[in-house]
């Protein structure tokens, strides 16, 4: 081949590279090839759809978002405290020698439950002075109606059978105060041994403390075991002294723990604190609450929101407490859209009082939000996210 030829076919094979790629692009590297093999990642599902049957069971409602006239509301940090007339420390009542202990803390019991069993050598004496007095308290009686009816057939004088009525009286009213005592320690005719008692709780509860172990000896003021009812227990909010003035007796109140966010406690101040804690320089603010689910532990930290009087608010965008949750770290509610199906919708709160928040941002008037089973919903969307069927 001659070397003019060769020249032209070389300048034909540039230009065919040329065109193929454009000036610049054929000697750039691509930043992206290392993404190829790469899933592509997915955004979180924001939308889930119920049946109308799991909407039914799942006690869903919804209510579509108004305007509302927010209460003006002060805020009072507080913890669980137990109710002091739910509150029994239980005493042994009678000294002795621990004999087995049959709870520890934590522990529920019902009333009448055992606690404990104590070894009383004092008790087979209290027993005996009961038998012996209501012996002689019997014998009394007989005596009295045998003396009645000699008075009767003029054989003993009506100052025998008064005296020997007196005498009868006398015995059955130790009998009776003996037998008392019995009952006031725990203890009946009925016994498991001559010298054993078993010492029961006196009310429904939880035992928070247990304070001996088998082998202690007791005395009569000894303490065995403390047990708390939790059906009901305080809130205890702290007022700060600028706040003093605003919040009285009778005021509405919620509560939010930090161990249950996304719960809300109502509740109604039942009494104020008169003398100011000089540590904290707050007063304290009785708050009862109904322990639903048990998810009142005592020694829990929150917050109280108090209704206060000072002016209405004007009227603004507002939706139900329990229309409010946390979805993957953001403050959203579910909107229910036309075709049934429910959507996350981020949202931006603002004033809130004991039965509603104001929405910044995030919704429309008319939109139907979810105000009862949010819960169940946010479950269907989260379970979504682990491709599971919910329907």
């Amino acid at each position: 081949m001659s070397r003019t030829i060769r020249v032209f076919l070389l300048l034909l094979g540039v230009a065919a590279c040329d065109r193929a790629a454009p000036d610049g692009e054929h000697d750039e590297p691509d930043h992206d090839d290392h993404h190829i093999d790469e899933p592509a990642h997915e955004a979180r599902p924001r939308r889930v759809e119920l049946s109308e049957v799991v909407i039914r069971d799942a006690g869903i409602e919804t209510e579509a978002v108004a305007t509302h006239v927010i209460a003006r509301t002060v805020q009072l940090p507080g913890e669980i405290v137990v109710d002091p007339d739910r509150n029994a420390r239980v005493g042994a009542r009678l000294a002795g020698i621990v004999e087995s202990v049959s709870v520890r803390p934590g522990d529920a019991v019902a009333e009448g439950d055992v606690l404990a069993t104590i070894r009383a050598p004092g008790l087979q004496a209290l027993r005996a002075s009961e038998a012996a007095l209501r012996a002689r308290a019997a014998s009394a009686r007989a005596n009295a109606e045998r003396l009645k009816t000699l008075a009767e057939k003029r054989m003993a004088s009506q100052q025998e059978v008064t005296s020997a009525k007196a005498d009868a009286d006398a015995l059955a009213a130790e009998a009776h105060a003996a037998r008392e005592r019995l009952r006031a320690i725990g203890v009946g005719r009925s016994h498991r041994g001559p010298i054993l008692f078993q010492v029961r709780s006196p009310i429904t509860g939880v035992v928070t403390e247990r304070s001996v172990v088998a082998g202690d000896p007791v005395t009569e003021t000894s303490v065995l075991a403390t047990v708390v009812s939790v059906e009901e227990v305080w809130f205890v909010g702290h007022i700060f002294e600028r706040d003093v003035p605003n919040v009285r007796e009778g005021s509405s109140a919620v509560v939010v723990l930090n161990a249950h966010p996304e719960e809300d406690f109502q509740g109604t101040v039942s009494s104020v604190a008169f003398e100011v804690d000089p540590g904290a320089r707050t007063l304290s603010a009785r708050i009862p609450l109904t322990n639903r689910k048990d998810q009142l532990r005592l020694g829990l930290f929150g917050t109280a929101s108090v209704v206060i009087d000072g002016g209405e608010r004007p009227p603004t965008l507002a939706v139900p407490r329990s229309a409010v949750t946390d979805v993957h770290g953001e403050t959203a509610v579910f909107v229910q859209q036309s075709d049934g199906h429910f959507e996350l919708h981020a949202v931006t709160l603002g004033n809130a009082d004991t039965t509603r928040v104001e929405i910044v941002h995030g919704l429309r008037a008319g939109e139907r939000v979810v105000t009862q089973g949010a819960f169940n919903v946010k479950s269907a969307l989260l379970r979504d996210s682990f491709g599971e069927d919910h329907h």
